[in-house]
């Protein structure tokens, strides 16, 4: 299969507006939550593990929204590549089929390798849905 061309890479936010909205009212939640429970331990020895785990399972949430906010999904010429907590890429030559799907606000771009392992990739504006599109015709099975 050909690969499409890209002579000027295409790169934006791996997540669309919509869906950083909903994680953002999602993780505001939380976080409300997170601080009633905390008011609510009771002030003794065993309370240091309570706020130990939220401590930590709140630290991990911000870091996912924090990578989640700021990854990026970028094709070109030597194929596609996505930013954030897990950096993904997929070389042209290391495709074998690719297929867009998922709904409106959270598109994704599901790609098979030669050696049989899927990378999905997340395309958060226009240019990259567009881009997917091609990718997924061209690379249609």
């Amino acid at each position: 299969m050909t690969p499409p061309e890209f002579r000027q890479p295409v790169s934006g936010p791996a997540y669309g507006r919509f869906f950083r909205l909903l994680a953002t009212a999602i993780l505001v939640g939380v976080l409300a939550m997170a601080a009633r429970a905390a008011l609510q331990i009771p002030d003794n020895t065993e309370a240091t593990t309570g706020y130990g785990l939220i401590g930590f399972v709140l630290l991990s949430l911000l870091a996912s929204y924090w990578f989640m906010m700021t990854s990026t999904t970028t094709i070109d010429a030597t194929g596609i590549r996505q930013t954030g907590l897990m950096e993904k890429a997929v070389s042209w030559d290391e495709m074998s089929s690719a297929r867009l799907f998922g709904p409106p606000f959270a598109r994704r771009l599901m790609v098979r390798t030669a050696n049989g392992r899927f990378r999905f990739f997340f395309g958060g504006s226009p240019d990259l849905l567009a881009a997917f599109a091609r990718i997924a015709e061209a690379y249609r099975t």
